[in-house]
């Protein structure tokens, strides 16, 4: 049966040869500017440095991963953002051994050269599966709403690799179709639908798997070779973030992911240390004009203490430049911060914009209250109510808060339980996967949102 890590191994072969091409033209390149000689071998050491620093970027910002279905301006910031880490590691790497170094100019032609390529052959890639042996396909098992939310997620994405051939009900019925898609039988008719025309995959997508699991008859496919996957991890490939509506406690549990070893620990800690201390002092002129700004323009203190629910429920003390009145909330009590708030001063309102009030939070990093990267740390007062109305909201305490994170980048402010169970989804995916590579594409995610702003 043909597989989804078949797919990714041809890709990535080609993606591999596409890099070594690129290095090579690059070197030919540079050779006809002045002369330079590439095929020395200590050149060559240098050319595989570099294809192995890229290869590891590519690895880390996903762009090996074919079954991660996101737009081209996603994949677009995702290369751009694995490059931007290739240089500075090559940097730091040509600082402490200057032997690696390739050439003057060499990473500025085989960044440029790689990105046409991989993008082109992105491209093609897309355009030949949907038609290719590596199409997947599958079939999916339920009719209700978790069904729906599947089949619209196909239909969305049409370069997905997966080729639905029907939907199965799990019961008897007359209905023809779903969204379009063809019902070709009920799930204890399952052994004999396939037997003509074999599929890869089934996607469960019950909305009550209990009583209504077609076990045995799923269990005869998978030791056939077919692939069976539930609908929970069918989205989280497709949408970056895990749906609430299928979980069970026990997912947590037994689920891949969710595990961060104390080497991983570490290292994020003293990532975190030393960016934010660098963050600090690079952002000291910044620091000294808004602190003066708010002094001239509103009565009360710079910075702004606010009690924040953190790893563990623990609450800590978080700092922002204050961007309110003082005691603009002694009448209301706490309330959802809002579009054309009254409560916030003219100056306030710029730094919120860039967000340039998170800046002391920088502080909380040092202090090991906050990570750079996590959920958002919010108040205990939401807390208590947010937890009541989403299950599973506690879960986003097992890690340390972020100034940024993966649903900040991914969805727009919220102020409402509603949009914090969307960003409960993305938060869970984050922690599922979390590492420093995924804490880089974050982070250069979010450069990339503010310099947006900025030019606008």
């Amino acid at each position: 049966m043909r597989s989804n890590a078949s797919r990714n191994f041809v890709f990535t072969i080609f993606q591999d040869l596409i890099l070594l091409a690129c290095i090579g033209l690059a070197g030919h390149l540079r050779y006809l500017l002045d002369a330079y000689p590439v095929f020395s071998a200590q050149k060559i050491g240098s050319f595989l440095v570099m294809f192995v620093v890229i290869k590891v970027c590519f690895y880390y910002f996903d762009i090996y991963e074919i079954s991660l279905h996101i737009s081209f301006r996603e994949f677009f910031s995702n290369l751009l953002s694995s490059f931007i880490a290739v240089i500075l590691i090559l940097t730091v790497i040509y600082y402490f051994y200057p032997p690696a170094k390739a050439g003057d100019y060499m990473v500025s032609l085989i960044a440029p050269l790689s990105i046409f390529a991989t993008i082109l052959y992105r491209f093609l890639w897309n355009e030949f599966s949907k038609e290719s042996s590596f199409t997947q396909r599958v079939v999916v098992l339920g009719t209700g709403r978790a069904s729906q939310a599947v089949l619209e997620d196909v239909l969305r994405y049409s370069h997905s690799g997966y080729d639905v051939v029907g939907v199965i009900d799990e019961q008897k019925t007359d209905r023809e179709d779903l969204l379009g898609f063809p019902i070709l039988g009920y799930a204890k008719q399952l052994p004999n639908l396939f037997d003509e025309k074999p599929i890869d995959s089934i996607i469960v997508a019950l909305d009550e798997q209990r009583g209504n699991l077609p076990t045995e008859e799923l269990m005869g496919l998978k030791l056939a070779g077919v692939r069976i996957v539930d609908n929970v991890t069918f989205h989280e490939l497709f949408s970056g973030k895990i749906i609430l509506e299928s979980l069970r406690p026990s997912w947590f549990v037994f689920t891949d992911g969710f595990k961060i070893s104390r080497l991983r620990l570490f290292i994020k800690r003293v990532f975190d240390f030393l960016v934010a201390l660098l963050g600090l002092i690079l952002a000291s002129p910044i620091i000294l004009i808004i602190g003066l700004l708010i002094k001239l323009t509103s009565r009360g203190p710079i910075l702004y203490r606010q009690e924040r629910v953190g790893k563990g429920g623990r609450t800590f003390q978080l700092l922002k430049f204050r961007s309110m009145y003082t005691d603009a909330e002694a009448r209301s009590g706490p309330v959802w911060a809002a579009m054309n708030d009254t409560r916030v001063t003219p100056v306030g309102r710029f730094i919120r914009r860039f967000r340039v009030d998170e800046i002391p939070q920088m502080w909380n990093v040092i202090a090991g209250s906050m990570s750079f990267v996590g959920p958002r740390p919010e108040r205990p007062f939401f807390v208590k109510q947010l937890a009541a109305a989403i299950p599973y909201y506690h879960q986003r305490h097992v890690v340390k808060p972020g100034i940024t994170g993966w649903a900040q980048v991914r969805y727009p402010y919220g102020a409402s339980v509603e949009d914090s169970r969307e960003k409960l989804q993305l938060d869970l995916y984050y922690i599922k996967h979390t590492n420093l590579g995924f804490d880089l594409k974050i982070l250069f995610t979010t450069l990339r949102v503010l310099f947006k702003k900025m030019a606008r």
